[in-house]
């Protein structure tokens, strides 16, 4: 599959006439829980060519495709779209940035994430994964049969909050990595390696009895996290370098 993958960014480059310099995995297989139905989430990053940029009519800042029957996602940003996204601390982007499965990767990487350790911001990427929390709560209320994974996706963005307050580095993305935090705590660790495993050997469509504890713990942490959040200092920083780079990368294409 990865094969394939390739030949189809590599198509993609073509059409658009664009320049992709970094492609990876996201979702289930990059966090290490895919189901056997999963399918591929392809992410990345690119850049047009320089007069692309000189038009004066709106245009499309993203790509989407499907391909293979809906089991190749392939979605990217725009190198524009992408270092504001930078600024604003956006959780996806940073996901991106470190997944384990890569694609494909350009020499303009290197310099994009030396730039994305100087932009990292707790407090921002806090609020990501806490905001995307509660929506994914929103998707099990008072259901008795929730989807297994929608408890996972939850579980995996609580441990992140965990790990930005007590380790003060930017988490990792891996679930084996990430759910650490939990070890001291018996109740949530056997429950997520417990749905890690069911969901390894299940469908995306699986589905738990609602656990009461659990979700008592979830809402008790969301409440902090989002506490927390508010409280820690804003990451401002000036934005020259980002706008260095741009014009570096796309006039030297």
């Amino acid at each position: 599959m990865k094969e394939k993958i390739i030949k189809k960014l590599e198509e993609l480059e073509k059409e658009h006439h664009i320049k992709i310099f970094h492609a990876v995995e996201s979702g289930s297989r990059a966090w290490g829980f895919a189901s056997q139905d999963s399918d591929y989430d392809v992410r990345f990053l690119y850049y047009h060519r320089p007069e692309w940029y000189f038009s004066v009519s709106k245009q499309a800042d993203n790509l989407v495709q499907m391909q293979e029957n809906n089991l190749l996602d392939f979605a990217g940003w725009e190198l524009k779209k992408t270092l504001l996204l930078l600024i604003k601390g956006n959780m996806s982007l940073y996901e991106w940035i470190h997944s384990p499965i890569v694609y494909k990767q350009s020499k303009e990487f290197d310099a994009f994430q030396a730039l994305a350790q100087e932009f990292y911001n707790p407090k921002a990427l806090m609020f990501s994964y806490v905001g995307l929390a509660e929506n994914n709560c929103k998707a099990y209320a008072d259901r008795e049969k929730p989807k297994l994974k929608k408890y996972l996706y939850i579980l995996r963005t609580l441990a992140a909050c965990h790990w930005i307050e007590q380790r003060k580095t930017p988490p990792p993305i891996e679930m084996d990595k990430l759910k650490e935090v939990f070890r001291h705590e018996p109740l949530i660790w056997d429950f997520l390696n417990n749905l890690i495993e069911e969901k390894k050997k299940g469908t995306e469509l699986g589905v738990i009895d609602s656990p009461v504890l659990i979700n008592r713990w979830i809402e008790e942490q969301l409440s902090y996290y989002k506490k927390l959040a508010d409280r820690l200092p804003d990451s401002v920083k000036d934005t020259t370098l980002l706008s260095n780079f741009f014009y570096k990368t796309v006039m030297e294409r």
